[in-house]
């Protein structure tokens, strides 16, 4: 479950809207049916223990919460807090019912190693928001091949394979000033969320581009590696059909970009409609 402002709901399979840095509080409840679970594991409920960890895509950093032990019916609730400053990208939560400390009497097949999962629930989560999508980095474009006078520039990589975390990312010219204290953390003023909305607007187009001109690519297999750069354009393409399947000409060019503004906004990327 995730606390949104003062009421508990379902975690979703995306956090819209979330602002980088912002701790999440997340809680799990776990019922056992104590009297099968002696009979099928040969342990005793106070051998193990809730252990919730969760791991980024984008900082690759792993944490976990104090494990909650099982109370004599059998329930346990895990109640934690998701530190914000460790958060971005597609978040993995890993829910198990661990050993805990080695059974006293045990038998035959009977785990007997702390760290032993008897159980395990994983669910992903992706937090949108520009710089949960990609790593940002504020740079100095003059020092650089990039245009001294352009705001921002997307590093992409038409490796399938490579891991899309590790390979995407927006630069951010320090030069302008305005779009660096936008895409800082904390509250936004309208004209700081109108940078970010056109900011978000162009990447994703950008991002779906890519994919057009990688369709054939793409298409050469059913599934790509998890988080890889041919997982997530493919899944672009998916979530935004185009009526054009190849890079348009010339004469085409206005009606495209037409057509991707469209299919962008549709995602929800940019700014909607009121």
């Amino acid at each position: 479950m995730l606390l949104d402002a003062t009421e508990w709901s379902p975690l979703p399979d995306a956090v819209d809207g979330w602002d980088p840095g912002t701790d999440l509080r997340t809680a799990r409840r776990v019922q056992i049916d104590v009297d099968r679970f002696v009979q099928e594991t040969g342990l005793h409920l106070g051998d193990v223990a809730l252990i919730i960890s969760w791991t980024s895509s984008t900082t690759g950093m792993t944490e976990a919460a104090p494990p909650v032990r099982f109370d004599p019916l059998g329930a346990a609730v895990l109640d934690t807090v998701l530190v914000g400053e460790r958060l971005s990208g597609i978040l993995t939560l890993r829910s198990t019912i661990s050993l805990v400390h080695p059974p006293t009497g045990r038998g035959v097949g009977v785990a007997a190693i702390p760290g032993s999962v008897l159980a395990e629930h994983v669910q992903r989560v992706v937090l949108e928001s520009m710089s949960s999508m990609f790593p940002v980095h504020e740079i100095d474009f003059t020092h650089t091949r990039l245009s001294p006078t352009a705001s921002w520039h997307l590093e992409t990589s038409t490796d399938l394979i490579a891991p899309f975390y590790g390979t995407f990312r927006v630069l951010i010219n320090k030069r302008d000033r305005e779009l660096t204290a936008a895409v800082a953390r904390g509250g936004k003023d309208k004209r700081q969320q109108a940078l970010l909305d056109e900011l978000q607007s162009g990447v994703a187009a950008l991002l779906l581009e890519l994919a057009l001109h990688l369709r054939t690519d793409l298409s050469e297999r059913e599934e790509w590696p998890p988080d890889s750069v041919g997982d997530v354009l493919a899944r672009t393409l998916a979530a935004s059909p185009l009526s054009v399947v190849t890079p348009p000409s010339p004469g085409d060019l206005a009606d495209f970009r037409t057509q991707v503004s469209g299919a962008i906004r549709n995602l929800g990327r940019g700014r909607m409609f009121l």
